[in-house]
């Protein structure tokens, strides 16, 4: 049976007069990489890091890479945006970035961030290793709508596996070399593969059973005509073939044809914080703000509040500024989980709820 395509107008999205509350947003590049490639909640599972590399015995973590973009549409929220999103497919990630500033509540964005220095691979590859990863089924596009407390799932790109795809994925990576040297480690393969293809088969029975009436997303869009950004400058010391670095970049673009330069970025102390704040230098042409690990969320979630209650009080006379959370593994899986949930919470519900900081009175 055919799928309806949800066709969404990013020129229409641009015409709405809801914002969001705080955008909290993950480039998930699977490890503590600032602090020296340690495994983390988001490390997949035989992936070799320092922490547990992929020795004799042991090859590589031993247990899953979690999901928490799911969970969160299960929190009670009274109206959020989550997806995932990947640099491989930029009409899509700008797409969903706008969308999200452009929905009342809470949002939380994740994507894919390849990392050639902490994933061992060529730094030309990055591009190619995020794209192989969505068409392999590993890292499925979804997106939830949460309105009025119930979510909805779609997807922008087929959900199917790829053996073949996922192969040539792994084998892109230095921190799987292990499963196939000295000798081919195919029990542990098919582990990782069945892993894989369980996080799917759930993803899309979410999406079978609560999916929207026409669960596949196009977003309409001509990048041509959009705005060039104007929050990130060109210089920063990320490692050449970053994803994080062509992550900042379309979401600097998505974020500026909304906000414009009225905008607050709060960063959690990560590779992104300290290679675009070096020395007495700064790679930001906009507010931005460093925190850390377990209080990034809170901080963001409490300025963009703060900023509605003064202008409520008249206290404050201009636009309430758009604020977005920028996180690694440290603020969104391990060590900053709990603020992130609960700052997700209060964004999605109690300010919407609250006269004082709802956007009725911030006008």
């Amino acid at each position: 049976m055919a799928v309806k395509s949800n066709i969404i107008d990013v020129n229409d999205l641009l015409q709405r007069e809801e914002r969001h509350t705080v955008l909290f947003f993950n480039y998930d590049n699977e490890a503590f990489m600032n602090t020296g490639i340690q495994e983390s909640g988001s490390t997949p599972f035989a992936c070799s890091t320092t922490t547990g590399p992929g020795g004799e015995e042991i090859k590589g973590k031993v247990g899953v890479k979690q999901d928490i973009l799911n969970p969160m549409a299960f929190l009670g929220t009274k109206s959020s945006f989550l997806a995932t999103a990947s640099l491989a497919y930029p009409n899509d990630f700008i797409g969903k970035v706008i969308e999200a500033m452009k929905t009342p509540g809470g949002a939380f964005i994740q994507a894919f961030s390849p990392c050639p220095r902490g994933w061992r691979s060529d730094a030309h590859d990055s591009n190619r290793i995020a794209k192989l990863a969505t068409d392999s089924g590993y890292w499925p596009l979804i997106t939830i709508r949460v309105k009025n407390g119930i979510p909805k799932w779609s997807y922008s790109r087929p959900m199917k596996f790829s053996r073949e795809k996922f192969m040539e994925f792994i084998e892109s990576m230095g921190k799987y070399r292990h499963l196939f040297k000295p000798k081919f480690e195919e029990d542990l393969i098919n582990e990782l593969i069945e892993q894989t293809e369980a996080r799917l088969e759930n993803m899309k029975r979410l999406v079978d059973n609560m999916g929207a009436e026409s669960p596949f997303d196009v977003y309409k869009i001509n990048v041509k005509k959009l705005k060039p950004q104007t929050h990130l400058a060109p210089g920063y010391g990320l490692c050449p073939g970053c994803g994080a670095g062509s992550i900042m970049h379309q979401l600097a673009l998505g974020a500026t044809q909304v906000a414009g330069n009225n905008i607050i970025y709060v960063n959690n102390t990560s590779c992104l914080e300290v290679a675009t704040s070096k020395d007495d230098l700064t790679s930001w042409k906009v507010s931005w703000m460093h925190h850390l690990f377990e209080s990034g969320a809170t901080v963001a979630d409490a300025i963009a509040t703060t900023y509605r209650m003064l202008r409520y009080k008249n206290l404050w006379k201009k636009e309430v500024p758009y604020v977005i959370h920028l996180a690694g593994d440290g603020s969104t899986y391990d060590i900053g989980y709990q603020f992130l949930k609960s700052a997700m919470v209060r964004s999605s519900s109690f300010t919407l709820q609250n006269r004082y900081c709802s956007d009725t009175y911030c006008e």
